[in-house]
């Protein structure tokens, strides 16, 4: 009886697998590494995951933008307290002038959130969709073009400047 379940178990799966298989679409993981920071992404489920990772304690950032400008920048900023990870949206009007999206009027996307710390630095995942509701926020997906913002900061509070912070072109 037993064998008898397990081999219709099996055979369930196995006949499932190739639909799961055509429904999820992933794409490769890209990497990107500059000043010290890394940073991986891939796609999944209709979302892109991202990890950063840094040597430091203090808060780290990636933000898109069709140029290399700030102003116009959707600006992910994440931070590890305690036991808690943090990543806040914010949209940039201007270079020193960025605020979190929620008080713009919009609302926070970002999902799957995880984040630690030690005495090398500091790393954090989240994931956010591809197709984002709001003006502010920029569509990731696959193939898609944009200047990517790297920075990070000694200090947690996001007010407080980065101390490296580059722009680099990529392809998501």
């Amino acid at each position: 009886m037993q064998k008898e379940i397990t081999l219709k178990t099996i055979a369930a799966l196995v006949a499932l697998a190739p639909i799961t298989c055509w429904s999820t679409k992933h794409y490769p993981k890209k990497e990107i590494s500059k000043l010290g920071m890394n940073i991986k992404w891939h796609h999944g489920n209709q979302r892109i995951h991202f990890t950063l990772n840094a040597p430091t304690r203090g808060w780290l950032a990636i933000g898109f933008n069709e140029s290399k400008e700030l102003s116009g920048t959707y600006l992910l900023m994440g931070n590890v307290i305690g036991e808690e990870t943090n990543v806040v949206e914010h949209y940039t009007q201007n270079p020193g002038n960025y605020s979190p999206i929620s008080e713009l009027g919009g609302f926070s996307q970002v999902k799957d959130i995880q984040g630690m710390e030690n005495e090398f630095g500091s790393t954090i995942s989240f994931s956010l969709p591809i197709k984002p509701t709001g003006k502010l926020k920029k569509q990731l997906k696959p193939g898609s073009n944009y200047s990517l913002l790297i920075a990070y900061s000694q200090e947690d509070d996001f007010q407080h400047h980065s101390i490296k912070r580059t722009a680099v072109p990529i392809v998501l």
